[in-house]
């Protein structure tokens, strides 16, 4: 009852007092902006014991297009979840359990594992064995999947499009967006990155170059201007350690981390360090506890309750997208 008054407080004295001599369109479109600030604050800091008390309205839940990371698969991200005995989930993994928030479309970019055998292609371009290849040479298939992916979706639903990157999704969702530029960025809302190496390898690059271009060429919140939201979410589970024995997540944490950003003993999740995983300009939430492979399955971004450390967040950062839109067209 007393998140109930505190609602009714902000909506009585946030919204109603607005001018009435402001078009009425906008008026309501920044009523609602307020409104959801107002909820999104009280889930993000009171937690999901709060959901049942508010229902937040369709346009910030958009359409949502998961961008799975290197190596993976659509299906690892809804019914092919692998728990740790190997058995599938069953609570319809990443895709079932945003859609039991709300979210009522939730698309995978179709991948299947055998698409990144393509990436071998790219033997054949000397800039790919040079170590300088923009990311069209191996990745233009998973780049054009996300155009025509986006496409889809924004026709389907009249909304633009968050995409919910995971690891190499996210560089490669940035990589989509750039060569796209205006046209691609008109039908996405948000890039909201899980764990994704977004800066150019200190060492040896294993992208052969894509990932330093994205970097160069699209830097930071590249395309905020054009009302593109950028969130970033890094996981600080493992702390690197050269001294670890052969095997374990430290020691593997220690040698991915080094190769991404020059030293092994800094935190991460495992295989992307904090702060590789974070853009400039972006909202930027390191979590920790949280690791980066979907076979952690009570640790990865997409575990039950490892979403509800973001997503309120994310929730708050269009909220607000909405607010500074509603308030500058005024």
């Amino acid at each position: 009852s007393r998140i109930k008054l505190r609602l009714a407080y902000w909506h009585h004295w946030g919204i109603q007092s607005l001018s009435s001599a402001m078009p009425r369109a906008k008026r309501t479109c920044i009523r609602l902006a307020l409104l959801v600030l107002a909820a999104s604050l009280s889930r993000a800091f009171l937690g999901r014991t709060v959901a049942a008390f508010i229902t937040l309205p369709k346009a910030l839940r958009p359409p949502v297009l998961v961008l799975p990371g290197f190596g993976n698969a659509a299906e690892d991200y809804g019914e092919g979840e692998l728990i740790s005995t190997g058995e599938a989930v069953e609570d319809g993994g990443l895709v079932g359990r945003l859609q039991r928030r709300g979210f009522e479309s939730v698309e995978v970019l179709p991948v299947a594992r055998a698409d990144w055998l393509r990436i071998l292609g790219g033997l054949w371009d000397e800039d790919f064995r040079a170590g300088s290849a923009p990311p069209d040479t191996a990745f233009g298939w998973y780049l054009d999947r996300v155009d025509e992916s986006v496409k889809q979706a924004t026709s389907r639903t009249g909304q633009r499009v968050m995409l919910l990157a995971h690891s190499a999704g996210g560089w490669l969702g940035r990589a989509a967006l750039g060569r796209r530029g205006a046209a691609l960025s008109e039908n996405v809302r948000a890039v909201v990155s899980l764990g994704s190496p977004h800066r150019r390898p200190e060492a040896e690059d294993q992208t052969r170059g894509a990932l330093k271009f994205v970097d160069d060429n699209y830097p930071g919140a590249f395309l905020k201007s054009r009302g593109v939201e950028y969130v970033t979410v890094a996981g600080s589970a493992v702390l690197g350690d050269e001294a670890a024995l052969q095997g374990t997540p430290e020691r593997q944490a220690w040698v991915s981390y080094e190769r991404l950003v020059g030293r092994g003993d800094v935190p991460g999740d495992g295989i992307v360090p904090c702060d590789n995983a974070h853009l400039d300009g972006a909202t930027q939430i390191t979590l920790p506890n949280v690791r980066h492979s979907i076979g952690t399955p009570k640790s990865w971004y997409g575990a039950d309750a490892v979403i509800d450390e973001w997503l309120p967040q994310v929730t708050f950062a269009l909220a607000r997208q909405d607010l500074i839109g509603a308030l500058v067209s005024r």
